[in-house]
């Protein structure tokens, strides 16, 4: 995420990034549960800033709906804080809450109030992905639940553990283990 300094237009874009980067990962996010459609969605996909609270060194997000919630439960996300040095979702919202602009709607916006799209999201990314002399083509914004499956099943979480994280109902997980 070095890049993004270099990439974005601003110290805002590149802290913006960031963050929603940080959340996709740590998350293990759909992109389409956390972010617009379009930078003018207002559709009520998108979480929102009253989808999340960030107390005590956690941040706690509600996703109204996803993929596998066909009945529109919703479900609570918990991210806790990382050791410094270490990237940490809850320093990296913070950081990004700090400088959001005060307007309703998504929670991650551009400072003019605009949506950070799906496309825009996955296009920086790859941006990133080539600076650091990836082939940014074998990657895609599922790779940052592909990414969070794969570190946490090599770092002992238990299937159950990994299921809850990307809140697979099935076996379907273990084909995001690489």
């Amino acid at each position: 995420m070095t890049q993004l300094q270099e990439i974005c237009k601003s110290p805002y874009e590149a802290v913006l990034f960031r963050a929603a980067f940080t959340i996709a990962f740590f998350g293990a996010f759909r992109s389409s549960e956390f972010l617009a459609a379009s930078r003018t969605d207002v559709s009520g996909r998108a979480i929102t800033l009253q989808d999340i609270t960030v107390a005590n060194g956690v941040v706690s997000i509600h996703l109204p709906r996803s993929k596998t919630d066909q009945r529109g439960k919703g479900a609570w996300v918990t991210l806790r804080a990382a050791p410094v040095g270490q990237p940490c979702p809850v320093r990296q919202l913070s950081e990004f809450l700090a400088l959001r602009p005060a307007v309703a709607g998504p929670l991650f916006v551009h400072l003019d109030g605009s949506c950070l799209s799906r496309f825009q999201f996955a296009s920086v990314f790859r941006m990133c992905l080539s600076g650091q002399g990836l082939l940014a083509a074998a990657f895609g914004v599922h790779s940052f639940r592909i990414g969070a499956a794969t570190y946490a099943a090599g770092h002992g979480m238990s299937s159950q553990q990994v299921m809850a994280l990307g809140r697979w109902h099935s076996s379907a997980f273990k084909s995001y283990i690489r």
